[in-house]
């Protein structure tokens, strides 16, 4: 019993800590989450912009454990088809256990505006289940991001979520689907290592600054390390990167409630 009031407590915490965007992916995640001028097959979850400079179509599968709880878990897929049109990309995120689950349903598409300018929208169905008394709902949003190659190797990014500011409704109060923009750099060195950056401004709360270091060990193997604040955390995890196969770990350390391990497999074809 002391076990799940722990959890209805932290629960709504940990959902809102994930900014709303529910972003994915272990290499993002071990990076602090400074992903906006990233561009991998998880681009879909945090710039859909950076879906356009994708060669190949994708699977992928993502775990992360928040707090080691697993009843505060999320699972998430996605899958990329670039094309001589742009990218189409779908995504599904899961968060939480039987007495508060959300999930999001996006699809995506992307495709090069000019020379080193890049865009992406999608579209997402945000499901909130809680209990018997509240019920679920589903709302509808959208978000668009921007990417551009300023200088060789040099990208800056944007993207805003949720810009209709729409909101789960419930009898005594309203919840606002957080409303996110989000502006950064990632800037790839000349000994392949990697350098990213962004300022996040939720709507309802403080500037959230992020910042990651990239370093590849092998060729087929990069460590990386990242930072945040509002919580201040550290974040560390590895890459691996084969033919056709692509996987990923990460932790992160909240000041107060612990680590949060992550994981992700893609498959190229």
């Amino acid at each position: 019993m002391r076990k799940l009031l722990l959890i209805l407590l932290i629960a709504p915490f940990a959902a809102s800590a994930s900014d709303g965007n529910r972003p994915s992916g272990a290499r993002a995640f071990s990076l602090g989450n400074a992903s906006v001028a990233l561009f991998d097959e998880w681009s879909g979850f945090y710039n859909q912009a950076g879906l356009s400079l994708l060669k190949k179509k994708s699977f992928g599968a993502y775990y992360e454990n928040r707090f080691s709880i697993k009843e505060l878990s999320t699972k998430s897929l996605h899958l990329n088809f670039p094309g001589k049109f742009g990218t189409f990309a779908g995504s599904y995120s899961q968060f939480g256990f039987e007495l508060y689950k959300e999930s999001k349903i996006g699809i995506a598409y992307s495709r090069e505006l000019g020379k080193n300018l890049w865009a992406g929208i999608q579209f997402n169905q945000h499901s909130k289940k809680l209990s018997s008394e509240f019920g679920s709902q589903s709302k509808y949003t959208f978000e668009i991001g921007l990417l551009a190659e300023i200088s060789s190797n040099f990208y800056l990014g944007f993207h805003i979520s949720n810009p209709n500011q729409e909101k789960f409704q419930y009898t005594d109060y309203d919840e606002p689907i957080p409303t996110i923009g989000r502006f950064g750099f990632s800037w790839k060195l000349s000994n392949g290592a990697m350098i990213c950056s962004e300022i996040q401004k939720n709507l309802d709360d403080d500037l959230q600054v992020k910042a990651g270091i990239e370093y590849p060990i092998h060729k087929k193997l990069s460590l990386r390390v990242g930072v945040h604040n509002h919580p201040n955390s550290i974040c560390l995890g590895l890459g691996f990167n084969f033919s056709h196969l692509k996987a990923n770990i990460g932790f992160s350390r909240h000041p107060v409630l612990g680590y949060t391990p992550s994981a992700d497999i893609s498959f190229q074809f």
